[in-house]
């Protein structure tokens, strides 16, 4: 049988199956354009977040109540998806995604329009993390850490050729390294658990996973090429 991370891994997308990451490869986008791309980003992250979080934390407490998960594994697990929010040591994952945003009316106080497109796709997500059990969901999040840590330093490096520092480029910063940490403490937990794993599910959710990985760069080469200002793409929150 091949090792887990074999299996994980033999699922991640190429670059040329990446319309936008293809193209920034090859010189295309300009810095107008990425900010209009970086709202498919927003739009993933303030609708799925927390509820993919709480959904982890759940099924992760539920195992450990039937003695599947060990406490030190829940524990550092409950730490691994707490990094995500505000920590000692950075602030807020989201908080450093608007960063790149600086100068522009986008900020907290504004929020993704409707988009269909990119809503079909968080409720696609938001499904497979609800359908999967405990150790598929640990090896699409472990693989998904994995395969974005390297996607990390790409973005850094082309967003920095199009004129974006380093205080804009933090969230990247900081993923090139939190997500190895955070896929390497999943991958440790499945290896120890491998007996337990279904690994007909597994591949079953890692393919419906990277499809949605395919579809959010889809989108963001879409709203890229839209031509439509910035700001259209955002309205402001509504007061609480």
């Amino acid at each position: 049988m091949s090792s887990v991370l074999d299996i994980i891994t033999s699922y991640y997308p190429k670059t040329d199956e990446m319309e936008f990451c293809a193209g920034l490869r090859d010189g295309k986008f300009t810095r107008e354009e990425i900010l209009r791309a970086e709202v498919v980003e927003l739009y993933r992250a303030l609708n799925t977040r927390g509820l993919i979080q709480e959904e982890y934390k759940k099924k992760l407490r539920e195992a450990n109540e039937a003695g599947v998960i060990l406490e030190d594994e829940l524990s550092t697990m409950e730490e691994v998806i707490d990094d995500e929010g505000e920590t000692e040591e950075h602030i807020d994952h989201l908080d450093m995604r608007f960063k790149l945003f600086v100068g522009t009316g986008v900020d907290q106080s504004t929020y993704p329009a409707f988009n269909q497109e990119l809503e079909d796709i968080n409720n696609e997500w938001m499904a497979v993390c609800k359908e999967a059990d405990l150790f598929s969901l640990m090896a699409l999040t472990c693989g998904i850490e994995d395969w974005y840590a390297p996607m990390s330093e790409f973005f850094e490096i082309e967003y920095r050729k199009r004129g974006f520092n380093d205080d804009e480029l933090e969230l990247f910063i900081a993923h090139k390294s939190a997500d190895v940490e955070h896929s390497q403490a999943q991958l440790r937990i499945l290896e120890r658990n491998k007996e337990r794993i279904d690994f007909d599910r597994v591949r079953t959710m890692l393919e419906r996973t990277f499809a949605t990985s395919r579809g959010y760069d889809r989108m963001k080469r879409v709203l890229a090429e839209s031509d439509q200002p910035l700001e259209n793409l955002m309205v402001k929150r509504k007061a609480a």
